[in-house]
């Protein structure tokens, strides 16, 4: 197996790894297994000490692979809302914690002339599957909208989550 070249040596590898990747996954999987229970303190320091890089490394990926992401979630819709939904019975101080502050926000955001049965109204015809939404986020980057009705819109769970707290100026604009 000698090799006169680098570039020979690297397409050996490359068709190697191909042709034995599904049969060593399982390996491989094992293998981080078993590394993470042996440096967890390790692993912790170094996520500590990298904090920012690491968070700039999600951030691209995300960006560069949008399409991936939605097709993942879509696909396993089921087991990620289960997921969530154990997260919040295994920890609901957070849950309620979380739920508390946007009360509040809420109430902080409604003014006076806010018409209450309007939005009540809104909530309560809700479609089927949709969120009801804050066009101009109550606790956005740049701007802090009202929690009244001309302010509110129907989303699915999916615009609704990947939007954020962001405010959509193009879709803001359509609405207007």
């Amino acid at each position: 197996m000698p090799f006169k070249n680098i570039e020979e040596r690297k397409a050996y590898s490359k068709n190697y790894y191909k042709r034995n990747k599904l049969k060593n996954k399982d390996k491989a999987k094992e293998s981080h297994r078993l590394y993470y229970l042996k440096n967890k303190e390790k692993i912790k320091i170094y996520a500590e000490n990298n904090k920012e890089r690491i968070l700039k490394y999600h951030k691209e990926y995300r960006l560069k692979n949008k399409h991936k992401i939605k097709e993942y979630t879509l696909k396993n819709k089921d087991k990620i809302n289960k997921t969530y939904r154990l997260y919040h019975l295994n920890n609901p101080h957070i849950s309620k914690n979380k739920t508390a502050k946007r009360r509040a926000l809420k109430l902080k955001a409604t003014p006076k002339f806010a018409n209450l049965d309007k939005i009540k109204e809104i909530y309560k015809n809700c479609p089927k599957g949709y969120h009801v939404d804050h066009i101009v986020p109550l606790q956005g980057d740049n701007v802090c909208g009202l929690h009244v009705e001309w302010n509110l819109q129907y989303l699915t769970p999916y615009d609704n989550k990947s939007k954020s707290n962001k405010l959509i100026i193009w879709l803001y604009l359509l609405l207007v």
